[in-house]
């Protein structure tokens, strides 16, 4: 027992002492980066209140990420374990990734080096640099092959669900004629607070037709995007698993 406790704090230290040298690095690289620019040219200006709304094709690495406004079709990856506005996320697709340390906005022309994570007020250097881009490009690209879709867990969140409206979400709860699935019909979820919203398969299910008969009355975890429409709450499940 004494030896399992002391594996297990010998792992927790690594963890702790990885994320602590990986956001020292951050800071470092960030720092290096932002002096290296603005001595390199006078076209860079430090921005406090910047704008992203406007911005074309733009693409997003983020420690964190705040209610900022942004374009549709944003490309976000953050931090994995990040919080992300679900507001980001019904205009964003949103990716997380390992070791994600730099905060930078980039669009077709311009870039945007935050100090800091990207939230409101937060000071941004603005560059149009264009071996400067073309590097944060390179960096965007590799995160985001790297990266995989960022997921909302809702077992705390189960009285705000219409806040998460668009999103991928997971959540658990007893699955209730679950034979309805397999001809293209509702079933039901009962959530641990009683609510009961309807479940639906999406296009690219993964659930098996003969396995969904056997989970009626059972705990169930389910996978997918989550959709609103006028009062009822709509769970289009990629997955169904037994917990």
């Amino acid at each position: 027992m004494a030896r399992k406790r002391s594996d297990d704090d010998k792992v927790y230290s690594m963890d702790l002492f990885s994320a602590i040298i990986g956001f020292i690095t951050g800071m470092v690289l960030t720092m290096v980066a932002m002096e290296y620019m603005l001595y390199r040219s006078q076209r860079n200006v430090i921005l406090r209140d910047w704008d992203l709304s406007s911005e074309e094709n733009l693409r997003i690495c983020a420690t964190n990420v705040g209610d900022v406004p942004i374009p549709y079709d944003t490309r976000i990856v953050v931090r994995k374990g990040a919080k992300v506005p679900p507001e980001i996320s019904r205009r964003a697709l949103v990716k997380e990734a390992e070791n994600v340390n730099m905060n930078f906005a980039l669009s077709e022309d311009r870039a945007y080096i935050f100090m800091g994570s990207l939230m409101r007020g937060t000071p941004a250097i603005l560059t149009t640099d264009e071996s400067i881009l073309e590097e944060l490009d390179s960096i965007f690209k590799r995160f985001w092959e790297e990266s995989e879709r960022h997921i909302y867990e809702l077992s705390e969140s189960l009285e705000s669900l219409e806040e998460f409206s668009g999103s991928l979400v997971r959540i658990t709860g007893r699955l209730l004629n679950p034979e309805l699935l397999r001809h293209g019909h509702e079933a039901r979820l009962v959530l641990p607070n009683g609510r009961v919203i309807s479940v639906v398969l999406s296009s690219d299910s993964r659930v098996d037709d003969v396995e969904i008969l056997s989970l009626h009355g059972t705990f169930v975890e389910v996978e997918g995007v989550l959709r609103v429409s006028g009062d009822k709450i709509i769970l289009e499940a990629s997955s169904i698993r037994r917990t």
